[in-house]
């Protein structure tokens, strides 16, 4: 049971996020989680008699965000959810609220993944050749978003170096 409790210990950390001035709890979300947002999102669609297709695809995926950010999103005093159902997630969130919560619950979440998504500098540098070499490789997937700014940031560094010493600046 140690091994199994030892499993479980990272769900219990809360992250927290300002958001217009407003600073609210982050929870970790389960696998259990993961699939309520989606089938939510499709009975959602089932209810509006929208079809899923490829027209529609970037829209389910929006409606996934906000039942994860509905189910992820407490109040950090009392680990409560803040919003009482998922229809107020969509009447008070604006776009770019969603976008940014959704964002900044994906880093919290990396922070305590398991997974092994927190690179050393000789991972890092391993990586950057990797991407090279696979610029698709299916390593970039894992990365957290400061972790891709990162590798942007020193491929372009080193692309500029590259046409500098070049002399073919554009």
């Amino acid at each position: 049971m140690e091994l199994l409790e030892r499993l479980k210990a990272g769900r219990d950390a809360l992250g927290s996020v300002e958001l217009n001035g407003v600073t609210l709890g982050l929870r970790i979300l389960v696998e259990k989680d993961y699939h309520a947002a989606n089938f939510a999102a499709v009975e959602y669609f089932d209810k509006n008699e929208v079809d899923l297709s490829l027209a529609t695809a970037d829209t389910f995926e929006a409606e996934k965000t906000v039942q994860l950010l509905a189910l992820a999103v407490v109040d950090p005093e009392t680990r409560k959810p803040v919003f009482s159902s998922v229809d107020q997630v969509r009447e008070v969130l604006m776009r770019h609220d969603k976008d940014h919560l959704a964002e900044q619950y994906l880093e919290f979440e990396r922070k305590f993944s398991p997974s092994g998504r927190n690179l050393t500098e000789e991972e890092f540098v391993s990586l950057l050749e990797e991407v090279k070499k696979n610029p698709e490789t299916p390593r970039l997937n894992d990365l957290s978003g400061a972790w891709l700014r990162r590798l942007a940031a020193t491929l372009a560094v080193q692309l500029q170096r590259s046409q500098t010493e070049s002399g073919s600046l554009s």
